[in-house]
């Protein structure tokens, strides 16, 4: 037997973890995942990189650092996609290009190049006005968080990825 750190309740992707999201329990080593997290406190302050459910054994790849762990100069930016399908398959550490398509002028272009993608809502959390998009947080320097909301009030957001 081994001690293992579990969710306490089901938890949204995002979800920046604290001592009351998580429980301590026992299980046969050889039932537990690799890399299992037996100690709470690795946990705390980190944020979940997509949803847990009720008792899921934690592991260091449910986490990213927490949100406000960027680097200088950069900041952490909504994105909202206009395909939800499309936002569904990204996971945080994926790298990739915003695409700003405008349908009057019938152009596109990059407006955010190799945009690490933080964290992916639960999509009960992420869904947007139009009956098709979706939420995603991208790590993205000041200036380029800039140009994505410009882009975001003209124009319709996709990525490629790199």
């Amino acid at each position: 037997m081994i001690t293992v750190v579990k969710a306490k309740t089901q938890l949204p992707g995002g979800t920046v973890l604290s001592v009351s999201d998580l429980m301590v329990d026992h299980a046969v080593a050889a039932d537990v995942p690799e890399g299992v997290v037996t100690d709470p406190n690795e946990l705390v302050g980190r944020t979940l990189t997509a949803p847990v459910a009720k008792n899921q054994t934690m592991t260091p790849l449910t986490t990213t650092a927490a949100r406000s762990a960027v680097a200088p100069g950069h900041v952490i930016a909504p994105l909202r996609l206009a395909d939800a399908a499309l936002a569904a398959l990204l996971r945080p550490g994926d790298v990739v290009d915003v695409l700003a398509a405008n349908s009057e002028t019938e152009q596109a272009a990059v407006v955010a190049a190799s945009a690490r993608v933080v964290t992916v809502p639960a999509s009960e959390d992420r869904t947007g006005p139009g009956p098709d998009s979706a939420l995603v947080l991208i790590d993205v320097d000041g200036q380029t968080a800039t140009v994505l909301a410009q882009a975001a009030a003209a124009a319709t957001l996709s990525i490629i990825w790199r």
